[in-house]
This record gives structure tokens, C-alpha cells and sequence, in this order.
């Protein structure tokens, strides 16, 4: 027997130049590690091959394709960087998990697996920017600026335990109140006592210096949109000084995530009142957002999105009343969006297309608020205010004109669903301390129901309180806050009410909404000392069998939240919002404390958040106070023609009012996976890493989700976060660069919703499948 010892080079000749066999009748084969050619063929050297000796493919014929002990198949290709066959794709790499699979003509390798791509697009959506270039099941991948398969899961849910949150401020703005404390519980939430004051612990902003800083009160309802199309919502609210909060007010809009400054209008000739709630939309649909605000003397004023003043209307407002609130709809179905406010109509350039001579939307003469549906299903929006319907015809700037539709009582502040589940409207007023339900295409009057404890009443909001399918009314009055049931006849009866303090205007507002998802809308109302969030019926009303507090009596003890704030009260109400872009929901509050009735609190705006990230997902927009949710869409555009709420969507329509929207799909919730980890460079100095970070759920995240790099000798490399919102079904990538960590090769993991020390900050529906690697990363050669 003959023993040559063979370099990996002469071996790779001798396979070239002999074929499948040696010169002589040989065979390769393999002794101790060391490569043999063998003339006798007896089978007692140990072998890699293929039984005859040789490193083979198993056939019993001599290796064609070897890589260093191995020998690789036909559809192999040998790593001459790892000694190790590999399937052979050619030009590109292996798509996924070994073996993987070889991409065909067309496809490309995604998420470790082969995809055809769809066309070109220009980026991945985020909460403000729902509309997109590519087919229903793709999405578009920003980095690739391709359409690729949508890998969002309409199953995946996350259900918190109904009742636990846990809201905590996320930044405000304004001035705080000073308060001398002895301890922690003597201030107000997560504030802390720090020598003898209280003082906060989240991002506070105070009005500059250059920044009109007396104007720093704030009583009107903050509305949210995305003025700069930057995919973060902003805030934006009448501002004033103490002294004159009717006519003195300053416009300004702050961002969203942080409650920093993106503009204040302090032009003293576009002054506003100081405590009238603007309206927000896209009314000439040419992409940017426009502002309608009630000015200091009662006047309209257009401002665009950067915070310029556009146009203000010629004449007064009708009634002339303070703290009102214009609303945006398309009243001929056709060209630019009109402006309601009280009984008028307003073009979109600022002109008054019709008056009426009937009710105003205001409440014993006190702030204009008036609603928009289509109350005889015709498609074109009729304007409510109070008891008197308006109905329209003909096309603006040609035949355009209005006429009374019907008229039932008196004046009122309104809201409008299907309370009767039959398709057709009621339209709901309160006035005068009573709470009135009118049929939505005669007017007539249904049933009515007193408001405890007096006052005149606020601005109805309606939804399913106790999770019964049908909607409920809730109103607050002087001193009490009452929640209604209505049998669908003639007859309104007490859910619930509960105490409260409300001298002031006793025509407060409140917002609804389902922060939990249990199908039972909470009550969010701020009164002159306190901000409090109701459950949608006492807790031991909702035992099987009920318990004893059950009595209808909604005491503090029974209340899922209570802070300190503090207002005069007009007609505001607290509202909610995704105001971050992160999907979820918020809450935002204006507070002012310059009124002897309401001046425990502090001035200004707060927005809360849920600490325990319980609260469900939300629209990132609130635009005006007679909000509805199918009035505008997520980015500011007003619709055509509006979808009615009461039967929108098919499947679960919102019927509701005040109210913000929690998704099509209750309790819908990310599952943040990582896919294609790869090396970016050559690990000459530095690891270079890339690793696309995906959205397999059916709720989008916001920017700033955490993703650690660790390695298997090394540890944490480093942790980043995304720099960009990830929508349902969407992928990011997620870069880290950071000295080489000692002797190649690397063993590399990626974990997601890592904040390197085991923190997460997200509620997925899937928990375990954060981990990705380890993976083999910049190989030694041979």
C-alpha cells in the first residue's frame, strides 16, 4: 500500500485531473486525518466517502465536489470560508434556516424565506399614514422600497385583566401649581416630595421667555393630529393669560411624544378666544391639515399646518357666544370641505354659504357645539343644533341652500346613534338640565330624563357603558355626573351617577372609552378639582351574582383613577388619543387655575399614559369636539361622504359619540419577532450588524423598541432602539456597530423588546419568540 499525504490544494487538484478515479485504479480515501490513495481497495481504512475508500457522495464513485472532509452533493456548493457544503444558489446565498432553499428568478430572500415581490413603494406606513402603494396582503418594506408579504396575524390578541392600569403622566406643558408637601401621597400622581415641594418626575415644558410665557392656561379640549406628517400626532389648544381668557388667546400646537414646541400663533391680530375648541382637517384635500379657530371677536380664522394665518370671515358669528367649537363635512358631496359652527355654513374659503334661524347647539346661552349626520339617509349631512335639524341642497358656489328639517324644543348641546339598533338614527340633546331623545328623521321627541343634583348639563356622549350592546348616554350636571339607559320606547333610566363638583359652568363635557377592551366603555371627566376615570358600570354590578355596593352610587372607592386638576369648567372634556404614534391609547387633559372655583391644579396640558401598557390601541387623531371617529380619517381628511358611525363598521358598528375608536379587532396586539441577522463589512475593526425587527401581530408599535445584541463569549454588545414605527404585518431594521469582541467567529443572538437588562416594554400576544440566534458571524477561512 502506497500513503501519500495530501494538502487541501494538491487535493483538490488531484480530483480535477483524475476525474472519479486515479491514474492507476485507486481510490481516495482517508487514514488518521490524512488523505490516501489506495491501490488495494480491502476496505480496512477508515473512510468518509462513499464506502469505497473515498470522500464521496454516497453513489461509489470518487468525490467531485470535496470540501475538506466532507464531500458535496450535486446541489452543493463548498464555504471555502467554513469548510462546509452548502446548497449550491449560485451568485446568491441560501435563503433561511440551513439548508435553506435557493430563491427562483424573481423572488428574493425575506424573512428567511423566498418571496415574490411586489411593486415599488415609497415607505412603510406608521399610525398617522395608513395608505399604501402595495396589493391588500402586502406592505410596503421601506429599506427594500418594495411591496412584500403582509405578516400581520388577525389572531393575535392580548386581553389585560379588566380594571388594571396603572396611568402615570407622560410629559406636560404649562406652569405648575406650587405645593408644599410632607410626604408623597400629599402630591399629585408620580410627583414626588423633594425638600418640602413637590416636584415632578416626567419631561415638563415651560412657555419660554420668547414663547408669550403669561399665556400658559389652558381650559379648551386639546384636539390631536399629525400637523407635520411626521407620523407623530400633535396637540393643539387655545392658550391664555389669566386676565382675559375670552379674548386673548394664543393658538399653539406642541408635539405629541414630548410636548415640545412646534408652533404658537402670538400674532396680535389673530388672537383667539382663549377658550373655544378648534377643529381640524384636510378641508381643501390637498394632503396638508388645516385649522378652523373661533377668534377673540367672534370671528372664523384659517390657519394652515405650519401655524400661518390664512383668511378670518367677514362677518360675526352667529349668537356671538364664547367657548365654541366649529365642525368640518362635506355638505354637497362635492370639491373642498364646509365648516359648521352653530347654525352657518362657511365655505373653505372663509365666505358664509347659508344661515339658519333656529336652534344654535348652545346650552342656556352658553357655547356653540353643533353635530353632523345624515339623518334621512340620503347620503348628505344634515347640521343639528339642539332641537332644530337643518337639511341641504344643491352644490356650493352654484345653487347651494339649507331649510329647517325639523324643529323640537329648544336649544341644546347634541349627540347622535342608533339607539334602537334599527339602522335609524335618534339624535340626543341636553338642555336645560334634561337629557332628550329625539327621533333622528322627525324630531320627535322619544323620551327625556332629568339630570340629579341640577345644573343645565354638558355635551352628551353616548357608547356601551355596561358592555350590553346597546349605547347609553352619560351627562354631568352641577354636582352630579349620571349615566342613562334608554328601553328603545319612551323611558331613560339611571345606570348610575356619581358625585362631583361642577358650580362653575355645570355644562362640563366627558369622553368615553374603552380603555381595557372588555366591551365596557369607562368615563373620563375632569370637574373643577379632579380628573377621574369611571368604570362603565360599579364593579359590584358586574358579580354574578351582583354585590353590595350595587346601588347605583358610583362613590371614589368604586373609580378605576383620580388626580388633582383643576379648571373653571366651560365645555371642555378630556380626550383620547394616540398621541405618540405608537398606536396605543393616551390621555390628554387641559388644566387652568386662575378661577376661585377650580384653582387647586396646575396650567396647562398633561397627557397619561399607561404604565402597565394595558390600554388598548386607538386612533392617533381627535379633531374637534364633536368627534365621532367616522367624521375624518387617521390622517385629517374629511371624508366625501361620511360612513354613518351607527353602522360603521358592518361587522361592529361604532355607534357611539365622544368616543375613540379601539380597532377593528378587540384586543388586538404586536408580536415583535427578529429575522435576517447578516454582518454589514468585512470585521476588520468593527461588528457591523443588521437585523430586520418585525411586527407579526395585528397592532402597530411605535418608534423606540428596544433590541440587544448579545454574543455568546462576549455578552451584551449593546442595545439600540427602532428609529421608526412598525405597523401590523411591517418590518424594520435595526443597525449596531461596535468594536470586533475579541477572535472571529462570532456567535450572535438578537433579542427584541430588550432593554439589555431583561425590561420589556410591550404587551404581545406571543411573549417567547422574542430570542433569535445564536448565528455563526464573520467565519474564520479554513
Amino acid at each position: 500500500m502506497r500513503h501519500v499525504a495530501l494538502t487541501l490544494a494538491s487535493l483538490t487538484a488531484l480530483t480535477v485531473a483524475c476525474g472519479d478515479s486515479a491514474a492507476d485504479g485507486d481510490t481516495l480515501g482517508t487514514e488518521g486525518g490524512v488523505v490516501t490513495l489506495d491501490g488495494s481497495g480491502t476496505g480496512d481504512e477508515q473512510s468518509t466517502g462513499d464506502g469505497d475508500g473515498d470522500p464521496g457522495d454516497g453513489d461509489g464513485d470518487a468525490c467531485t465536489n470535496p470540501c475538506g472532509d466532507d464531500c458535496c452533493a450535486a446541489n452543493e456548493a463548498c464555504d471555502q470560508d467554513t469548510l462546509e457544503c452548502v446548497l449550491d444558489c449560485g451568485d446568491t446565498d441560501p435563503c433561511g434556516a440551513a439548508p435553506g432553499e435557493c430563491c427562483s428568478a424573481g423572488q428574493i430572500c425575506y424573512v428567511g424565506q423566498c418571496v415574490m415581490p411586489g411593486g415599488p413603494c415609497a415607505e412603510l406606513g406608521c399610525a398617522t399614514q395608513t395608505e399604501s402603494d402595495c396589493e391588500e396582503d402586502e406592505i410596503c418594506d421601506g429599506d427594500l422600497g418594495l411591496c412584500v408579504p403582509d405578516l400581520a396575524d388577525e389572531t393575535c390578541t392580548f386581553m389585560p385583566e379588566p380594571g388594571v392600569f396603572d396611568p402615570v403622566p407622560r410629559w406636560s406643558w404649562g406652569v405648575r401649581k406650587p405645593r408644599n408637601c410632607m410626604a408623597d401621597s400629599d402630591c399629585q400622581k408620580e410627583e414626588i416630595c423633594d425638600n418640602g415641594s413637590c416636584a415632578v418626575t416626567w419631561p415638563h415644558h415651560v412657555p419660554g421667555d420668547d414663547d408669550y410665557p403669561a399665556h400658559h392656561q389652558a381650559m379648551a379640549s386639546p384636539m390631536v393630529a399629525d400637523l407635520d406628517g411626521d407620523c407623530i400626532p400633535e396637540v393643539i389648544f387655545n392658550s391664555y393669560e389669566p386676565s382675559s381668557w375670552q379674548d386673548n388667546g394664543i393658538l399653539r400646537a406642541v408635539h405629541g411624544d414630548t410636548g415640545e414646541k412646534l408652533w404658537s400663533l402670538g400674532d396680535p391680530a389673530w388672537r383667539s378666544d382663549g377658550s373655544a375648541i378648534p377643529a381640524i382637517g384636510d378641508i381643501d384635500y390637498d394632503g396638508d391639515l388645516e385649522i378652523i379657530n373661533v377668534s377673540a371677536d367672534q370671528h372664523l380664522h384659517l390657519i394652515d399646518h405650519q401655524g400661518n394665518p390664512i383668511w378670518k370671515t367677514a362677518n360675526v358669528l352667529a349668537a356671538n357666544l364664547v367657548s365654541g367649537a366649529p365642525a368640518l363635512a362635506n355638505f354637497d358631496l362635492l370639491g373642498d370641505a364646509e365648516i359648521a359652527h352653530g347654525r352657518e355654513i362657511y365655505a373653505s374659503d372663509g365666505s358664509l354659504l347659508w344661515g339658519g334661524n333656529g336652534g344654535l347647539g348652545t346650552n342656556s346661552a352658553y357655547a356653540t357645539l353643533s353635530c353632523v349626520a345624515d339623518l334621512d339617509g340620503d347620503l348628505r349631512p344634515e347640521l343639528i343644533g339642539g332641537g332644530t335639524a337643518y337639511t341641504f341642497t344643491g352644490t356650493v358656489g352654484v345653487d347651494f341652500t339649507g331649510s329647517t328639517m325639523w324643529q323640537s324644543g329648544g336649544d341644546g348641546y347634541c349627540g347622535v346613534a342608533d339607539f334602537q339598533l334599527d339602522g335609524i338614527p335618534e339624535v340626543v340633546v341636553v338642555r336645560g338640565g334634561n337629557i332628550v331623545i329625539l327621533d333622528g328623521p322627525t324630531g320627535a321627541q322619544l323620551a327625556t330624563f332629568a339630570i340629579p343634583g341640577g345644573g343645565s348639563g354638558g355635551a352628551p356622549n353616548i357608547a356601551d357603558f355596561d358592555g350590553d350592546g346597546f349605547p347609553d348616554i352619560g351627562s354631568a350636571g352641577g354636582s352630579r355626573y349620571v349615566v342613562v339607559q334608554f328601553d328603545g320606547v319612551d323611558t331613560m333610566t339611571k345606570l348610575w351617577d356619581a358625585v362631583t363638583k361642577d358650580v362653575s359652568s355645570n355644562r362640563t363635557g366627558s369622553s368615553v372609552f374603552d380603555f381595557d377592551g372588555d366591551g365596557r366603555s369607562e368615563v373620563i371627566y375632569a370637574d373643577e378639582w379632579y380628573l377621574r376615570i369611571y368604570p362603565g358600570v360599579e364593579p359590584d354590578c358586574a358579580l354574578n351574582p351582583v354585590g353590595p355596593s350595587c346601588d347605583q352610587n358610583m362613590t371614589d372607592a368604586e373609580i378605576l383613577f383620580i388626580d388633582i386638576t383643576s379648571s373653571g369648567t366651560r365645555v371642555e372634556y378630556p380626550v383620547v388619543a394616540d398621541v405618540d404614534g405608537d398606536f396605543k391609547a393616551e390621555l390628554v387633559v387641559s388644566t387652568n387655575n386662575n378661577f376661585s372655583q377650580g384653582n387647586i391644579g396646575d396650567a396647562g396640558i398633561e397627557v397619561f399614559e399607561d404604565r402597565l401598557d394595558n390600554w388598548v390601541g386607538t386612533l392617533p387623531i381627535w379633531n374637534q369636539h364633536t368627534y365621532h371617529v367616522t367624521n375624518v380619517d387617521a390622517a385629517g381628511q374629511i371624508p366625501v361622504v361620511e360612513s354613518n358611525n351607527w353602522e360603521f363598521p358592518m361587522s361592529k358598528p361604532y355607534n357611539s359619540y365622544r368616543r375613540n375608536s379601539q380597532g377593528g379587532i378587540d384586543g388586538c396586539a404586536p408580536d415583535l419577532v427578529a429575522q435576517d441577522l447578516e454582518v454589514v463589512g468585512m470585521c476588520i475593526d468593527d461588528l457591523e450588524l443588521s437585523v430586520r425587527i418585525c411586527n407579526q401581530g395585528c397592532l402597530g408599535v411605535g418608534p423606540g423598541v428596544d433590541v440587544t445584541f448579545s454574543e455568546a463569549d462576549a455578552g451584551v454588545l449593546g442595545t439600540v432602539q427602532t428609529t421608526q414605527a412598525i405597523p401590523a404585518g411591517g418590518c424594520v431594521k435595526a443597525l449596531l456597530s461596535v468594536p470586533l469582541p475579541g477572535a472571529a467567529p462570532f456567535d450572535v443572538s438578537v433579542s427584541v423588546d430588550d432593554d439589555g437588562m431583561g425590561g420589556d416594554a410591550f404587551n404581545e400576544c406571543i411573549e417567547d419568540n422574542n430570542e433569535f440566534g445564536p448565528v455563526e458571524l464573520c467565519p474564520t477561512i479554513g
